[in-house]
């Protein structure tokens, strides 16, 4: 039986990934700075409060994978604390990776983000040169970085997903769909962001991927004989929706703002890779799954 250690475990995705790990049959502790709210009562589940700088040799005793999806998210405000959030977020990965290759650890797998394709031309590539045009992304590559250094100098097995646009149960509270959902709940209109004069649709255009999906993406990738060498996998759906087309499909006033510098106007993902190293795809549609999410809002 395997045991995996996931950091952030208070998020949105973590909770899909304990699910996930204790319905494959690991064991599963739980890191976060913030408490486990989640209403999972399992034997096989534990938690720790705690940061993940302040883990030790010991709490990872047994353990055989880590899902380190610990991080200060959210791009507007790493745009308006550039430090502080370069401090946290790469200071915490390095120490996780040293601590995880002292302990002899089998596979980490560390979800990075499509943002840092930035300008490049889709569909985004893994082999494109980054783009990152904000602080959260570049720390995001420079954990890559680390990510793959630590594998060839140390011998760490590592893997690097560059999530596209995540959806799905729990969302994460910072996101624009979250924002939708409660706009919709109180009757507010959902404010959209246009692109430029010159694009030919009116919102981005975003690769939208389920959560549950990229769960079983992890235990694919802990599990493979063909990752742990420092490699980067796209984990989108490979289909782009506009954001307006979502707005529209959980219903409600729209209104428009100007659009963001930070902000690309499409998003798209290869898959190419994730369908070699991992035999995984997509199984959800954003759109389908929203016609019956927003009978629960």
């Amino acid at each position: 039986m395997s045991k995996v250690l996931i950091t952030g475990a208070s998020g949105f995705i973590s909770l899909h990934l304990v699910e996930a790990s204790l319905l494959r049959g690991w064991d599963v502790i739980g890191v976060d700075l913030l408490p486990f709210e989640h209403a999972i009562n399992h034997p096989r589940l534990q938690f720790i409060q705690k940061d993940v700088r302040d883990l030790t040799l010991s709490d990872l005793n047994g353990i055989d994978y880590i899902f380190h999806l610990a991080f200060v998210t959210n791009i507007p405000n790493s745009v308006q604390h550039p430090l502080e959030t370069t401090r946290d977020n790469i200071d915490m990965t390095a120490y996780l990776l040293d601590l995880a290759t002292k302990a002899s650890i089998k596979k980490l797998v560390f979800p990075s983000t499509a943002s840092l394709y930035g300008n490049n031309p889709t569909p985004w590539q893994e082999d494109m040169f980054a783009d990152p045009i904000e602080p959260y992304s570049w720390q995001k590559l420079s954990c890559e970085y680390a990510c793959k250094m630590w594998n060839a100098r140390y011998g760490l097995p590592t893997v690097v997903f560059r999530l596209f646009q995540v959806f799905g149960e729990n969302q994460r509270k910072d996101s624009a769909l979250y924002a939708f959902f409660q706009a919709k709940k109180s009757g507010r209109p959902m404010t959209l962001t246009e692109t430029t004069a010159q694009s030919s649709f009116r919102t981005g255009q975003r690769d939208y991927v389920y959560v549950k999906d990229i769960a079983r993406a992890f235990i694919k990738a802990a599990e493979s004989e063909k990752t742990g060498h420092g490699e980067t996998i796209n984990v989108g759906s490979g289909t782009v929706n506009t954001v307006e087309e979502v707005a529209k499909a959980i219903g409600g006033k729209i209104t428009f703002i100007p659009r963001r510098g930070y902000e690309v106007e499409r998003h798209e993902a290869d898959l190419t890779r994730a369908r070699e190293l991992l035999n995984w795809q997509a199984s959800v549609n954003i759109l389908d799954w929203l016609k019956e999410f927003v009978k629960t809002l």
